[in-house]
C-alpha cells in the first residue's frame, strides 16, 4: 500500500501535459472513459413547435420527491426553447435507435417525422420504442460553468415495449451493452458474494446454450432476493431483468430454500402465508417440501399464475414488500394438486435447482425461465439435466455437498 502511494505522488511519474484540467480536449478524453447513456430530451414549445436534443447527462436525482436532471450546454439553441415550454420528456434510447440519435444531433429536417411519437401528460413527446421514458416539469435550473443543471420533477414514467438494451456513449463513439450476467450487491453477506461469483460462469454457459434466462436467488431473513441473472434477453415477455427484486419467503414460494432448513424454517414459511392470507393449507405445502427433498429440484407450472406473480414482484423496492395476497391462493391450489409433471410441457413456466454450501444448506437457488409453452418433454428434460449439472458444479466449487435425505 505504501509503495502504491509513493508511486502515485512522485513528481517524475506525472506528465504535466496530460494532467491539465484546463485543457478541454484532455478533459473530454479522460471523462470519455466513463460510459453514459444516451437520452433524447423532447418538448413542445408554447407555439406548438416540436423540440428535441440529445444529451449524455441524464440522471436520477431524488426518490422523494421523484426528480431527475440533465445538463444542456448553455450555447444550445434548443435548450432555451425547452425551458420556455416548462416541461420535457426524457427518452432513453436503445442501441437500435442510433439513427434517431444521429438525426437529432445533426438537426435533420425530418427528424420528428421519421419516428413514431405519443403525447405525454405534460404535453410533451414520447418516442415509441425507447428503452424508457420519464415525463417531467422543470423544477429548477442552476448555472454550472458552460452548462445548466436542469432539475425535473417527474410526473409520469415507464419502460418501452422494445426489448433492446440502452444505447451507450463511450470513448467518443456509440455502442451497446453486452451482458453475459449481472448481479446486485444489495443485502449480500460475504459468503453469498462468493457463492454468486462462483455461479456466474455456469449460469452464463447455461443461458448461451439453452437460450433461456437463469436467475440466482438467495434467502435473507425470510426474504428471497434475486441477486444475479444471465440471459436477460430471454426474459419472459420481454420483461426487464429481475435482479434486485425481493419477496417474502411464504408457502408455497421458493420451497428449495426451506426443504432442508429444518422445522423452524418450515414454521416461518407457513407462518408468513398465514399472516398474508389468514390461513394456509399446511398439508399441501408440506407435501411440496417432501417432493422437493425427494426430487432435489422443483418445477413451476401455470402460465396465468406465473404472469400474475411477475406483475406483483417485477418492480424492485427499497421498502415495502410486494403484496402477495392476490397470487398465493392460486399457487397454493396448484401445490395441492400434486407434484408438477414434465410430461405436461405447456404448463411448465420455470425449473429450479438448489446449490448447497459446506453446511449442507441451500446457499443459492437457480431458476431457468423463458419456456414458450410449446417446448417438448424432451426439451424440458434436457434443460433440467443441464440445470442440475450446473447446480452440482457450483456446489462443488463452494465445497458443499447435498444432504442425505
Amino acid at each position: 500500500m505504501t509503495e502504491t502511494t509513493v508511486a502515485a505522488t512522485t513528481t517524475a511519474a506525472v506528465d504535466p501535459v496530460q494532467t491539465r484540467a484546463e485543457d478541454p480536449a484532455w478533459f473530454r478524453y479522460v471523462l470519455g472513459q466513463y460510459p453514459t447513456g444516451v437520452t433524447l430530451i423532447t418538448a413542445k414549445h408554447p407555439d406548438g413547435t416540436a423540440l428535441g436534443m440529445v444529451v449524455g447527462t441524464f440522471s436520477s436525482v431524488s426518490l422523494d420527491p421523484p426528480m431527475v436532471a440533465f445538463m444542456p450546454d448553455v450555447r444550445s439553441s434548443t435548450w432555451p426553447k425547452i425551458r420556455e415550454a416548462g416541461s420535457f420528456c426524457a427518452n432513453i434510447l436503445t442501441s437500435a435507435q442510433q439513427d434517431v440519435c444521429r438525426a437529432f444531433a445533426r438537426k435533420e429536417e425530418h427528424r420528428f417525422s421519421a419516428s413514431k411519437w405519443s403525447d405525454t401528460v405534460s404535453g410533451g413527446l414520447r418516442l415509441d420504442g425507447a428503452a424508457a421514458w420519464v415525463d417531467c416539469t422543470i423544477e429548477d435550473v442552476h448555472r454550472a460553468g458552460d452548462h445548466d443543471i436542469v432539475i425535473g420533477r417527474v410526473t409520469s414514467l415507464g419502460v418501452g415495449d422494445a426489448d433492446g438494451l440502452p444505447l451507450l456513449f463511450l470513448r467518443g463513439g456509440y455502442g451497446s451493452f453486452s451482458i453475459p450476467s449481472i448481479e446486485s450487491l444489495n443485502n449480500f453477506l460475504p459468503r453469498q458474494v462468493r457463492a454468486v461469483d462462483a455461479a456466474r460462469p455456469d449460469i452464463e454457459s447455461l443461458t448461451t446454450d439453452l437460450d433461456l434466462e437463469c436467475l440466482v436467488s438467495v434467502a435473507v431473513e425470510d426474504t428471497v432476493v434475486v441477486v444475479s441473472a444471465a440471459g436477460v434477453a430471454a426474459s419472459p415477455h420481454g420483461a426487464p431483468s429481475r435482479v434486485g427484486i425481493s419477496f417474502q419467503l411464504a408457502a408455497p414460494l421458493a420451497p428449495l430454500h426451506v426443504a432442508w432448513a429444518g422445522p423452524e424454517a418450515e414454521r416461518r414459511w407457513l407462518g408468513q402465508t398465514r399472516s398474508i392470507l389468514g390461513s394456509v393449507a399446511e398439508d399441501a405445502a408440506l407435501a411440496e417440501l417432501a417432493t422437493v427433498r425427494r426430487l432435489r429440484y422443483s418445477v413451476s407450472t401455470g402460465t396465468e399464475a406465473a404472469a400474475e406473480f411477475e406483475r406483483t414482484v417485477h418492480v424492485t423496492s427499497d421498502s415495502a414488500a410486494p403484496d402477495l395476497s392476490g397470487v398465493l391462493p392460486s399457487l397454493l391450489a396448484r401445490a395441492g394438486s400434486g407434484p408438477a409433471d414434465l410430461d405436461q410441457p405447456a404448463e411448465v413456466t420455470s425449473l429450479h435447482a438448489p446449490v448447497f454450501g459446506p453446511d449442507g444448506q441451500v446457499a443459492l437457488s437457480l431458476t431457468l425461465n423463458g419456456f414458450s409453452g410449446r417446448d417438448s418433454s424432451e426439451r424440458l428434460q434436457e434443460c433440467l439435466d443441464r440445470l442440475l449439472l450446473a447446480a452440482q458444479r457450483i456446489t462443488e466449487k463452494l465445497g458443499g455437498s447435498a444432504p442425505v435425505n
